[in-house]
């Protein structure tokens, strides 16, 4: 996948913040209340130009510590996931945030993460389009959401989405970003199976948050 194109809106001369240090962009995401769609914008204003510096592999020594990789993991995985919502770059630097998740599992230096911070480590796997991390993470996300009450739809998702990867390899979801052509299995595993799922269990979340 190409990178990501730079992004204009990091310009200084736009007001955009400059490049944040690692515990100044864990900060800033742990503040966020269920990020999503809505802080796109805070996201763009606050992250671009430091998205751009991980990008680029300019911030590659924050791995050295824990928190460190936590932060880049952060911009690597969940950031262009707002920067570039609904357009291929979202999905630029996920084999690099992968592989710092890896590090994780075979370092097993996240002894002091909160539940929520062990949770954004692993994220990486769930959206990886390889059987043997969703196999390994799945029991982790599990473990986590029965910790975590705002998060327990998530034991759903991580079987969706290990179902799927064994199904077939990849995200159909994604065909259209990617610029992938989808079988008529895929199409007919989307609209029967991973659309009516993910509404019922959006549905059951928004229950139980009333």
């Amino acid at each position: 996948m190409t990178p990501p194109a730079k992004n204009a809106a990091a310009d200084p001369a736009r007001g955009e913040s400059p490049t944040l240090a690692a515990a100044e962009v864990l900060d800033f995401w742990f503040s966020l209340k269920k990020a999503g769609k809505k802080d796109d914008r805070r996201v763009r204003r606050t992250l671009s130009a430091t998205y751009e510096r991980a990008a680029e592999g300019r911030l590659d020594e924050w791995a050295e510590t824990p928190r460190g990789r936590l932060a880049l993991v952060l911009l690597l995985d969940q950031i262009p996931r707002h920067l570039y919502r609904g357009q291929p770059q979202s999905h630029a630097t996920d084999e690099r945030a992968q592989g710092l998740t890896a590090r994780f599992f075979r370092e097993n230096d996240w002894e002091g993460f909160s539940p929520l911070e062990k949770y954004y480590a692993v994220m990486p796997w769930l959206h990886a389009e390889e059987r043997d991390k969703q196999e390994r993470v799945n029991p982790v996300i599990h473990a986590l959401a029965g910790e975590i009450p705002d998060l327990a739809f998530m034991s759903e998702i991580a079987d969706l989405y290990r179902e799927t990867i064994a199904e077939f390899g990849r995200f159909p979801h994604r065909n259209a970003l990617l610029g992938r052509a989808s079988s008529e299995e895929e199409r007919k595993f989307l609209a029967e199976v991973w659309f009516p799922r993910r509404r019922k269990i959006q549905r059951a979340r928004r229950r139980r948050e009333i």
